[in-house]
């Protein structure tokens, strides 16, 4: 069973916000299209236990790690056991009987990944971006990584192999949220839409999708992403990194 996860979007004017950064440093432009998941299996993603409980924002999390790590070394996946030990140190989930199955909001969770790791992995910093802002998204993509994405998905998410809006707009199962909150990781972009890793599989969507249902997205730094400063597409990410380094996040 698919299970919304995601809670309503949680705002802290502390965040960082990406664009500020970027307007400081120069930084190469970005490829027309990319992707990140070359080097993993589309069957080897797995969903993370996000079948059974409403840990979405983990399993991005969990997600994130395997993009991460496989193009910087070996590839990593975080074990389902790790995904659900540390969903329940934020909710008090507990997989025996399934109480305090309440989902968690963005902001909470990358804030804990910051401070505590998800088996053996954590994250250094994160900064919101502007779904809107398409060079910001496809920027955020190339180089960290990925997205973290916070989408209002329509009852019709399930029906659709390709999420695309119908000429007969948002309405009736297309209508924003009506089917729920989830979170998921964007691996990589075209002119055409993005691709996200959702339930353990790879779903692309159009542009005016994400547009239409994407209400929070984030850059999220790790150490594994990074060697000798620079990350996978050879892009020097030290300056950038340092002056975050040296902040803290809320």
């Amino acid at each position: 069973m698919h299970k919304p996860g995601r809670q309503p979007v949680k705002k802290d004017e502390r965040t960082f916000r990406l664009a500020d950064y970027l307007r400081k440093n120069k930084l190469p432009a970005v490829p027309d299209s990319w992707n990140w998941d070359a080097h993993i299996a589309k069957d080897a993603w797995g969903e993370m236990d996000n079948m059974r409980s409403s840990d979405c924002t983990i399993a991005a999390a969990g997600h994130f790690i395997m993009t991460w790590t496989s193009n910087t070394g070996k590839l990593f996946r975080p074990s389902d056991a790790a995904i659900v030990a540390t969903y329940s140190a934020l909710t008090g989930y507990d997989p025996e009987t399934g109480a305090n199955d309440i989902g968690m909001n963005s902001i909470d969770v990358l804030k804990y990944w910051r401070k505590y790791y998800i088996h053996g992995h954590r994250i250094f910093a994160f900064a919101s971006i502007d779904p809107l802002d398409h060079e910001e998204v496809r920027q955020t993509i190339y180089l960290f990584g990925g997205c973290y994405a916070g989408l209002n998905l329509p009852a019709s998410c399930m029906k659709q192999k390709r999420w695309e809006i119908p000429a007969s707009g948002t309405v009736g199962d297309f209508e924003p949220g009506s089917w729920g909150g989830h979170a998921v990781l964007i691996t990589g972009y075209s002119e055409h839409g993005l691709k996200a890793v959702t339930w353990g599989i790879e779903k692309w969507m159009s542009w005016a999708y994400f547009d239409t249902y994407c209400d929070e997205a984030y850059a999220v730094l790790s150490e594994d992403f990074i060697k000798d400063n620079k990350n996978p597409a050879g892009i020097d990410l030290s300056a950038l990194r340092d002056s975050l380094a040296a902040l803290k996040n809320p």
